[in-house]
């Protein structure tokens, strides 16, 4: 909080933190900074783990119940790729460092691995299963172990890459050029539909409508794996495991954002249509299929 205190020329101290000071620090963030909402309840959080760790193991004597420093996460949009977004993604003619952007936001949306595992991966990771290829790995976050099988799509673009000298199985680029690179790969494939992005700032929800590549990043990837899969018909319990979730109910935010997913449930139910579906899971399970094997 280096900023608050060079802005407002105010100390913060553990020792004098209270809630008076909490308001004051909220309100530089939200209203003078812009920050969105759930970045200030990120903040919250962690500054009471703080405030928490210089009570308990430094003896300081912290003027303010931490339970009373609330932070609340705001539903929003997690932006995710249509199974038409992918065939144009991987059809899309690019300069050569784009083409290597591109191959390893595919390959994420085949695996659901984040930007963090992938940067990580070396041959050491793949390993033979029932004529197949998995992968294995402790996730660099959570470190949790995850078993994820490797489709045809996924091991075409490692063997893509498999001649090169390079201890890491993909060319990974750092995460901001990436991300500002993905931009240009996503406009090249033609991803211009709009996206109607809210935020709420001082307690005001704005929207407004942007270009799906403009949203394109690194962590698209996992959330495309995880809405695909469960159009597919992945169980969700089988979804956590890939994905490595701890709790089930992180894995259930993507089944409430899928509504594609809703849409096709109530008209099999209720018109008892299934054509439609299967020829969506049937095309879309060519290029981005998934069948986990437990860690």
């Amino acid at each position: 909080m280096s900023a608050y205190e060079q802005d407002k020329g105010e100390m913060l101290n553990p020792s004098t933190y209270d809630l008076a000071t909490h308001d004051r620090v909220l309100s530089y963030l939200r209203f003078q900074r812009n920050l969105a909402q759930n970045t200030v309840a990120s903040f919250v959080r962690g500054l009471k783990v703080f405030l928490r760790w210089c009570r308990e193991e430094r003896g300081v004597v912290v003027p303010v119940e931490l339970r009373k420093l609330q932070g609340r996460h705001a539903d929003v949009l997690k932006m995710w790729l249509t199974a038409d977004n992918l065939t144009a993604l991987a059809a899309v003619e690019l300069p050569d460092y784009l083409t290597r952007v591109r191959d390893v936001l595919l390959f994420c949306c085949y695996t659901g691995l984040r930007y963090s595992d992938v940067l990580t991966l070396q041959r050491g990771n793949l390993h033979e299963w029932d004529g197949g290829i998995i992968l294995r790995l402790i996730q660099t976050k959570t470190r949790t172990g995850v078993s994820i099988y490797l489709t045809e799509a996924a091991r075409a673009i490692l063997d893509k890459y498999a001649d090169t000298e390079r201890v890491r199985l993909l060319p990974v680029l750092a995460n901001q050029v990436m991300n500002r690179y993905l931009k240009r790969v996503g406009k090249a494939a033609g991803l211009v539909d709009d996206v109607v992005v809210t935020t709420v700032v001082g307690g005001d929800v704005l929207k407004k409508s942007v270009p799906r590549y403009e949203l394109l990043t690194s962590h698209t990837a996992r959330h495309t794996f995880a809405t695909q899969s469960l159009l597919r018909g992945m169980p969700v319990e089988v979804l956590q495991k890939v994905m490595g979730h701890a709790k089930i109910q992180t894995t259930l935010v993507y089944a409430k954002v899928v509504e594609e997913l809703q849409h096709q449930t109530m008209r099999r139910i209720w018109e008892g249509n299934s054509a439609a579906v299967e020829s969506v899971a049937a095309r879309a399970t060519q290029i981005c299929a998934a069948e986990p094997l437990a860690a």
